[in-house]
């Protein structure tokens, strides 16, 4: 499920026509991680319009959809995106010209573009040096106009405005939909680039009319979305708790001793315990003298289920050259199930805001049935019985591997 580009040839009617017979509610906002682009180009932050309505609009949408499917169950996938057009706005797939939301949003109270301009960072800056995992897009820029890349520093405030339409506003059930859609947004979404993982996460320091918004989904609420919250202990940190969850992710993909051997020597790192390289050596029918491929659990590439395309990069002599892209066999990409993030937690005992490292898992168990693409080729991403063959999996008694990956979180 990824957000959708929205058409720009919509006519969307002028606020300020309509302003007089909307009912407006705002939400004191807060960036709480730093934000990385969001602007025009995606990697940039525009600081005359840092936080735009627009983006905050595609954000809505998306968390719309997971609860319309997966929670309030509003019927299949076309009828959903009928609803969806015609809550939020946009271009149905008949003869119709497009329809304008019945949902109104306006950003305001921005700090200035002086104060934005100061408020960058460099994307190498010290202090993100454990956010480098997430901000590999950053390091890897071969664009010298895009470089370097630079985030907006948290604690940026704003306030968000929102109205119904006259008819939304009669319309308690779809009304008290949108306010979820509010809370799961502020709860779990984000601003700008790279948000699933944690970074542009805003908290929503007060909201008038529906409090209820600034509070966090239960447990239970979660459940009924087919989802799954797992948290580690708190932190007085958003940055810190970012960083912690960041960690947990990094490690259980490529970490010694956990994704991969410890190397034997210094800058060395030991082989894979994943089995996608092996099955790349196998498929491409090439490998270095010392990693012939041995692997048990085949040619399967279990790593896509947190999201492709996937870029494996192999060094020295036999290795597979050239594009070791792994890609969905359907599409170009595939938006990872697994959002990390600093959640809020409330304050301690000493007036202290307290955030938890948390990840949430998105329904995800159609990505297991899926097949990636490996050149002219197609391999699965997962079978049950190479569980038992992968050691991150299997030392995490995981049947598959986000199962898996939640248990190492929650060590």
């Amino acid at each position: 499920m990824s957000l959708r580009v929205p058409n720009e040839s919509i006519e969307v009617p002028s606020l300020t026509a309509i302003d007089p017979v909307l009912e407006w509610h705002s939400l004191s906002c807060e960036l709480v991680t730093p934000m990385y682009g969001g602007g025009v180009k995606s990697v940039v932050v525009d600081e005359q319009m840092p936080i735009r309505a627009s983006s905050i609009r595609g954000q809505l949408r998306f968390w719309w959809r997971l609860l319309a499917k997966n929670k309030w169950q509003l019927g299949s996938d076309e009828e959903i995106q009928k609803q969806e057009f015609t809550l939020w706005g946009g271009m149905g797939s008949g003869d119709d010209d497009g329809t304008a939301g019945q949902v109104f949003l306006r950003v305001f109270d921005v700090p200035s573009p002086n104060k934005i301009r100061q408020s960058l960072i460099d994307y190498d800056d010290s202090s993100l040096s454990q956010l480098k995992y997430v901000l590999f897009p950053a390091y890897n820029e071969t664009d010298p106009a895009l470089n370097p890349h630079r985030l907006l520093k948290p604690e940026i405030s704003w306030k968000l405005g929102f109205a119904f339409s006259p008819l939304l506003a009669k319309d308690t059930t779809k009304k008290d939909q949108v306010i979820e859609t509010l809370r799961w947004w502020a709860s779990f979404g984000g601003l700008g680039f790279r948000s699933r993982k944690g970074l542009g996460s805003v908290q929503v320091k007060e909201s008038t009319d529906y409090p209820q918004i600034a509070e966090i989904p239960s447990l239970d609420e979660i459940a009924e979305a087919n989802c799954h919250l797992i948290q580690r202990n708190p932190t007085s940190s958003a940055l810190s708790a970012l960083q912690s969850a960041i960690a947990k992710l990094s490690e259980f993909r490529q970490a010694p001793g956990v994704g991969r051997n410890p190397g034997q020597q210094k800058n060395r790192p030991g082989r894979s315990r994943w089995p996608e390289p092996d099955a790349l050596r196998r498929i491409q029918n090439t490998h270095h003298e010392n990693h012939a491929p041995e692997h048990l659990a085949g040619n399967v590439f279990p790593r896509a289920v947190f999201g492709m395309p996937i870029l494996f990069p192999f060094v020295g002599r036999g290795e597979p050259s050239g594009d070791n892209t792994v890609s969905p066999a359907e599409g170009e990409r595939l938006a990872s199930p697994l959002i990390l993030r600093a959640v809020y937690a409330g304050e301690d005992q000493k007036g202290i805001t307290q955030w938890r490292p948390s990840a949430l898992v998105l329904p995800y168990q159609h990505i297991l049935d899926m097949k990636v693409t490996v050149g002219r080729n197609e391999y699965p991403v997962w079978k049950i019985d190479a569980a038992e063959h992968t050691r991150p999996i299997s030392e995490n008694g995981g049947q598959d591997p986000m199962q898996a990956f939640l248990t190492y979180f929650a060590k």
